[in-house]
């Protein structure tokens, strides 16, 4: 589902998606010492969203990204093709893997272990998700437009602290979670929402009538809509 959702909707994508609160991004770059001289793989890498953040850092960036049509919207960093279980990089050829949006398509596993082979001792692994805040009405009503509590591709339950400590390959997890807004118009509205895994593999006409009932939700919205989040992190390290 993921492959064949984000192929149709890279660029939806890209125009609707946030990216990272600048509170978050400075914890990942603090707690795992991102910055000159450091390597970094931006694992699962969409189009870019995290990757450009990281490469102001100063670090040398690499991204890998298994959807053609995602890395061809990548820019700024070297860009591979391949996934989290099988990482297209040397034994301890990195400092620091972060991982923005997408650990929960992973079969962790496997992905934890590649994780652990490509990082060198003492490296770090830097998780983030972007939640919208449903606990605000309008939003948990946008939601149920298009069926999120239901069909959301992951539990929202799940402890991904615990998920990283039962590998057995870090550290203990540290977790922080933060609030904040993304601003955007009603067309990035739609595309935010259309660009949502499941969504993407509908048919036009369903498509369709879920923007139809987006824009209908907003009307009468300021013409910049503040669309509120909830932003996990998740950070942790392997011994040395």
């Amino acid at each position: 589902m993921a492959r064949t959702g984000f192929t149709a909707a890279a660029e939806a994508y890209e125009r609707g998606r946030p990216s990272y609160p600048d509170e978050a991004v400075r914890l990942l770059v603090d707690e795992l010492g991102i910055g000159p001289g450091r390597d970094v793989l931006d694992l699962a890498a969409g189009t870019g969203k995290l990757t450009r953040l990281l490469v102001t850092t100063g670090a040398r960036v690499v991204a890998v990204e298994p959807v053609e049509a995602m890395r061809s919207l990548l820019t700024g960093a070297a860009v591979l093709d391949g996934t989290a279980e099988a990482i297209p990089l040397p034994d301890a050829s990195v400092d620091v893997v972060t991982v923005a949006q997408a650990f929960h398509w992973f079969d962790p596993p496997a992905a934890l272990a590649e994780i652990d082979r490509v990082l060198r001792p003492g490296g770090g692994l830097g998780l983030i998700w972007n939640e919208r805040d449903e606990s605000v009405p309008w939003v948990g009503e946008l939601g149920r437009i298009f069926d999120w509590q239901v069909q959301r591709p992951y539990d929202k339950s799940i402890d991904w602290a615990g998920v990283l400590d039962a590998s057995g390959r870090f550290g203990p997890a540290v977790h922080r979670q933060l609030g904040w807004e993304q601003q955007l118009d009603e067309d990035g509205l739609v595309d935010r929402v259309l660009s949502t895994s499941y969504v993407a593999t509908w048919d036009a006409d369903r498509q369709a009538d879920i923007a139809r009932q987006v824009r209908t939700l907003v009307a009468g919205f300021p013409a910049i809509i503040r669309l509120p989040y909830v932003t996990d992190v998740f950070w942790c390290s392997k011994p040395s």
